[in-house]
């Protein structure tokens, strides 16, 4: 007999009140995946995709001193900092310096309890292939990514969106030769703006595909509302609050068929290559960020 305290805790699968099943859902423009080369992927539209707070603050520590005024950090970035990105941004494109590749593509799923089930987008009879398990929050509105999709109950098959992006071995390798030649300021222009335009090929990637599955028309016409997740729906990556298993990545890299651009995870959860993302979406619209 079990004592009280080795009981496991029952699983809350009941579906938060908060998210509303009956809501219009959009059929995707293919099923499956699509691969995308950098002869498919425009740089400048990248560039513009770009959180330039999170470049210039974050990764070049060019931050606003204390006793500088807005006006004063702001020209110092006009004459300073910008000429330096504009520099790098036309060196990137001259000399071939990232290669971006991105696979995306919907897949037909269900939800029920906390599980989603993900179907085979070739068979007709909806052949399960994997699932996945996400937490449900404890308290407050008792959100769980599994309720932003369509229940099996409903008999409805939803669609599943993902994507993975990299800017390719190159950037790693460029970085390396950079700092193995003590051009460290060099190193950390180009390895910082690495970072950041694999995180701007993330939000292009999202961008296609809110378009794709018909929320163009929500769309923000600037990138700090698109920053702000001002659009229908969300993303989550593996590892993050609402999504916290890491594993989960293995099956996601799996289902992209991810090798096509040499894009893996090791045995200790590292990406390869280095600068490269991965997400799972969302058009749910009461899907936003929250923790688990």
């Amino acid at each position: 007999e079990p004592t009280k305290s080795q009981s496991p805790v029952p699983v809350d699968t009941r579906r938060s009140e908060a998210v509303a099943v009956d809501i219009p859902r959009p059929t995707p423009p293919f099923w499956g995946t699509q691969l995308l080369q950098p002869s498919d992927i425009s740089l400048e539209e990248i560039f513009w995709h770009m959180d330039l707070q999170a470049l210039v603050a974050g990764q070049w520590q060019f931050r606003k001193p204390k006793e500088q005024s807005k006006e004063e950090y702001q020209a110092f970035l006009n004459e300073q900092v910008y000429p330096i990105l504009e520099t790098w941004k036309q060196r990137i494109i001259a000399e071939n310096l990232l290669h971006p590749q991105v696979i995306y593509g919907y897949f037909p799923c269900q939800s029920e309890g906390n599980t989603l089930y993900v179907y085979d987008s070739n068979s007709p009879n909806a052949k399960e292939i994997t699932q996945f398990e996400f937490p449900r929050q404890k308290s407050s509105r008792r959100l769980c990514i599994a309720d932003f999709f369509a229940p099996k109950d409903s008999g409805i098959i939803d669609v599943f969106p993902m994507q993975a992006v990299t800017v390719g071995d190159i950037a790693t390798e460029f970085a390396q030769k950079l700092f193995a030649n003590n051009q460290y300021t060099d190193y950390l222009y180009f390895h910082g703006l690495a970072v950041q335009v694999a995180e701007a090929l993330a939000e292009w990637t999202h961008a296609r595909i809110r378009r794709e599955l018909g929320f163009g028309a929500e769309e923000p016409d600037n990138i700090r509302d698109i920053l702000a997740q001002r659009y229908q729906g969300s993303r989550y990556s593996f590892g993050y609050p609402a999504c916290p298993n890491i594993q989960d990545q293995f099956k996601q890299l799996d289902l992209l068929e991810t090798s096509r651009i040499n894009l893996y995870m090791d045995e200790s959860e590292q990406l390869y290559p280095e600068q490269s993302t991965t997400a799972i979406i969302t058009y749910h619209p009461v899907a936003k960020y929250f923790t688990a």
